[in-house]
Formats: structure tokens, sequence, C-alpha cells
């Protein structure tokens, strides 16, 4: 679409993390290229029982027990709804006329090499629940147009850093980590960094039954062993030049070489290893960013952001201490990516996905 023929679009995101905790609605103003007003946005937690069935869909066998995943699908679908419904119930008299849906799905298995990505949700069952249209499936269409599927939201996030000082770096700490690298003159790059905070949440399940490290605690108290640290720096992707995605199970086998320690000791080294991934991935930027932005959940474990402003040196904060909290969770990035879509505007570039010339995407579902 010519440049002069876009306009601002009131969008509604709606996003599950991958660690099936959480379900964001977002609405936003955009007109594809710069973010018009702050989001209004909503969080709310999966029911104990829902994400039990959700994670427990693991391996092949899981995946062709047809039943079992259509029951689970349909009530993932009933509670990501019944969020965004909530939202638009809240916001009709404030935030009317929304025209568009961006919506996630809830990603279960995700082989880039393969081509394979399997995601939870159907676009045309949430577009006659809400009655608007929905933009899904921004990552098989970058799988298809011959990317690695992910990561989705460079271009939310180049539009979020406009007023800021460049070159910029983000980095996402999630289940698992990315870095998106904006430079000087706008080049983008984006790529999955490696193990976020997925290891040290399943060491601390299995050693303390804790589902985290809740303010950092475990990981401030014991000693990173640096054999054990070394070994897991080895592993294979860390070394892998981008463009890369993960899946959140590639990294499960490290685990096992963090056993033998005890739940502090251990949780600290996974604590380092996160770090000391992100700082091997510098070595794949063009340049070394002066200011970082720290998003995600993993930057309300103080000792993991006490380490990273240690070690990336330069500005760091995180989003709330940039006054970017409204931007931390990834539905007002799916809102935006829908405009993009209904816009015809690039999604995917070569340096996010390493498609070979900038794409759009999305599959398009008409109540």
């Amino acid at each position: 679409m010519p440049l002069d023929q876009l306009r601002p679009v009131k969008a509604l995101g709606l996003y599950s993390d991958s660690a099936a905790v959480y379900v964001d609605a977002a609405i936003l103003e955009t007109d594809g290229l710069d973010i018009l007003t702050p989001p209004v946005m909503i969080t709310r937690s999966y029911p104990a029982d829902l994400r039990e069935q959700v994670l427990a869909l693991k391996g092949a066998d899981s995946l062709v027990d047809t039943a079992r995943l259509s029951q689970v699908e349909e009530d993932l679908m009933a509670f990501q709804i019944s969020v965004a419904q909530e939202l638009l119930d809240q916001t009709q008299k404030t935030h009317p006329n929304i025209e568009i849906v961006g919506y996630s799905g809830h990603s279960v298995r995700h082989k880039a090499a393969d081509r394979f990505d399997f995601t939870l949700g159907k676009g045309h069952v949430v577009a006659q629940a809400l009655h608007l249209p929905v933009v899904n499936r921004f990552v098989q269409a970058d799988l298809r147009a011959g990317g690695t599927g992910g990561p989705m939201t460079a271009p939310f996030l180049e539009a979020l850093s406009r007023p800021l000082q460049k070159p910029l770096g983000y980095v996402t700490l999630g289940g698992i980590s990315g870095l998106t690298y904006i430079g000087a003159v706008g080049e983008l790059q984006a790529f999955d960094i490696g193990v976020g905070c997925l290891l040290l949440d399943k060491w601390l399940k299995r050693h303390a039954d804790l589902d985290m490290d809740f303010d950092g605690t475990w990981g401030a108290k014991g000693q990173p062993d640096t054999k054990v640290l070394e070994q897991l720096l080895k592993a294979p992707y860390l070394a892998q030049r981008p463009p890369k995605t993960l899946d959140r199970d590639d990294f499960d086998g490290l685990l096992e070489q963090v056993e033998g320690l005890s739940t502090a000791d251990g949780a600290t080294t996974l604590t380092h290893f996160i770090v000391e991934s992100i700082v091997k991935a510098l070595d794949f930027l063009p340049t070394r960013p002066a200011q970082w932005i720290l998003l995600g959940g993993g930057i309300h474990n103080p000792n993991l952001v006490r380490l990273l402003k240690k070690r990336l040196g330069g500005l760091v904060q995180t989003a709330s201490e940039a006054k970017l909290s409204f931007y931390e969770a990834g539905a007002p990035a799916y809102a935006f990516l829908a405009v993009r879509s209904w816009m015809n505007l690039p999604i995917s570039f070569p340096g996010t996905t390493g498609v070979s010339a900038p794409v759009s995407g999305g599959d398009w579902h008409m109540p």
C-alpha cells in the first residue's frame, strides 16, 4: 500500500505466552508504521488445570491424539476469547470501532529446520466469537516464505524505538531469550539467543517445587559452577549464526549437566548461563549497542537484571525504567502486526527470519 494511503487503525492483539502462564489482550492504535497511542491492556493467568493440559502436549504421540488436541484447543480458545471480550467490554466507550484482531494462537512445537510449526488456535473461531476480522498464523506465513518462523516482533520494536538513541538492543527474557538490534540508520536484526528462564524454572520446579525463581532469590544465594557453566556454553546452537529460532524444548537435555549441584548452586549456574549466552550472542551484531532495553517476564528477577547490567555495558534499562512497561507483553505487538498485514507492509525481513526479501504475512479470517 502506498504510504500516503496509510491510516490510523484501532486493533486488538491477543497473545498467549509459550509457557501457558498468561494471556494478554491489548488495544493499540497504529497506521502500521508508528504507534499512535499507548495500548490499553489486560493480562489474565491461565487456569491451573488448563495450563497443565496445554503443557502436556509434547512429542509426536500427543500431537496425533486428535480428540485430545481438539478438546484442549477448544478450551484454550474459549479462555483466550473470554480475555479479549473482557477487554472489549471494558473499553467499548473509550475505544470503540476496533477494526481488526491480531491473534498469536498458542505455540506447542516449532522446528525451523523442518519448516514445521504447530500452533493451537483457529482464527475463524476467534473471528466468529468477537465479530471482527482476525489475522493469525504469522509464523506459518514466514515459514512458507522461506524464513525460520521467528522472531516476529522486530518491526514492532523498531517502531517503538523511533525516539530512542541508536544503535539500540532489545533483549527479551522469556522462556527463551531473544535479541533485536536496531542500527543507527534502521538496520534490523533479530534472533533467538538461547535459553532464557526456562531451564531455571524447570530446575527449581524439580528441586524446590517452585514455578520460578521468585525475586531472583535462588539464583543469588549460590555459587556458579564454572566447569558446568563452561560445558553449557558449548551448546552448538549458541555458536550458530543467525537467522535462527528455537523451540522451548530444544535445550532440555542440558539440565542433566547441572544435576549433582545443590539447588542454590544449580540455580545460580543457570542464571549465569542465561547471562553469558546473551553476552556470547553480541558477537553476531555489527556493532555493540550503547543502549539496551530488557523486556519479558525475566525483568522481574532483580538478580538476573543486575548481572545483565554488569555484563552488557552501556545504558541498560528494564522496560519499566525506560517508561515502556505497557509494551512489555506480546499483545500490542500482535495488534501492530495485524495492521501491517492489512496494509500489506512487510513483517518478515532477511535480517530477522532469513527470508530472501521483506514480505508481509498472516492468514485472514472474516466473521
